[in-house]
């Protein structure tokens, strides 16, 4: 890089305040505040007094012209100007925790580290697959996996907290500041032990089926409210049942001593229908979140994550329709 190209980096820094001011211990404290929400938690958090973590953000105050906490009894909230520096710097803390990871992975000869977040559905399907297809590719990678639906996993993937999540999506819409792409079509259908009563009768009714305990996905998922429209165009009430069960394993344990019913992907379905471990019933969904897709944060240029993306597609291409 040239001299002239280098001049453009201290140069954005144009007030004092973010090139002589703001450090990195700034930005814990901010980070420590909007997680624990009260001064003293902070302080204890880093072993230093309730008056020194006052006068950090006194001084930061002071130095940026404007009010960055909001007092509120024993607890604190943030200013816009706050709020918007909050997320900032973490984001910053997530990027350096990040290449502090990937260095110490390249010191030891490593290819990198993609975190995945993924909807339970998709977790032994899709997932396996892919990540056959990445160690294949990049043996000394490193990919992470968590599992959540998607209003839980946005927030820590607009965060830097993952890298990529993976979900079943119902009437998609764009979001700012993050790329998606659809891997294809992975069908849902109902399922039931194979000794449940309903699959010795010769026709089934979704009223009928809505007469049995579901297992039923977590409340306010985009799972649990695509299933609440489709029964509620039909003029049908909603599932009913006492627990909410996202795992594959544990709906499968308890289908087979209790008569739950379930939504389970297709291939899945079939394979364990197959084993005799499952009956597959005849009840249609009209194709909701059949969908899947994978979503990603626009300025990412991870090699790795580029990486883990198109194995997530070849295994689709493979695994799924569409």
């Amino acid at each position: 890089m040239s001299n002239e190209q280098l001049k453009g980096y201290p140069d954005g820094l144009n007030t004092r305040f973010f090139r002589d001011v703001l450090k990195i211990r700034h930005l814990r404290i901010l980070a420590a505040l909007d997680q624990l929400g009260q001064i003293t938690k902070v302080a204890r958090a880093f072993n230093v007094t309730q008056p020194a973590v006052s006068k950090q953000i006194a001084d930061l105050e002071r130095e940026l012209g404007s009010a960055i906490i909001l007092r509120q009894g024993n607890t604190v909230g943030f200013t816009p100007v706050g709020a918007l520096l909050v997320r900032h710097a973490k984001d910053v803390l997530n990027r350096m925790q990040r290449t502090e990871f990937d260095i110490e992975a390249l010191r030891k000869g490593l290819s990198g580290h993609v975190r995945i977040g993924v909807a339970a559905s998709l977790m032994p399907t899709i997932l396996p697959e892919a990540i056959r297809l990445m160690v294949q590719a990049a043996p000394s990678a490193v990919v992470t996996v968590s599992e959540g639906h998607f209003y839980q996993m946005l927030p820590t993937l607009l965060g830097g907290e993952i890298d990529m999540m993976l979900t079943r999506v119902w009437r998609p819409t764009p979001l700012d500041g993050v790329e998606q792409l659809s891997l294809g079509v992975d069908p849902l259908l109902v399922v039931a032990g194979s000794g449940h009563p309903l699959v010795r009768q010769n026709t089934i009714t979704w009223e009928a089926a809505l007469e049995w305990p579901w297992l039923r996905t977590t409340a306010g998922s985009v799972a649990s409210d695509a299933m609440d429209a489709f029964l509620a165009e039909r003029g049908l009430r909603r599932l009913a049942g006492q627990v909410e069960a996202a795992s594959i394993l544990l709906s499968l344990s308890l289908m087979r001593t209790m008569p739950y019913l379930a939504l389970f992907p297709e291939g899945l379905a079939r394979y364990h229908s197959s084993r005799g471990e499952l009956s597959i019933l005849p009840l249609h969904l009209d194709g909701i979140l059949s969908e899947a897709r994978c979503f990603w944060l626009s300025n990412e240029a991870d090699e790795t994550v580029t990486l883990f993306r198109a194995c997530l597609v070849q295994a689709a291409r493979d695994l799924f329709k569409g």
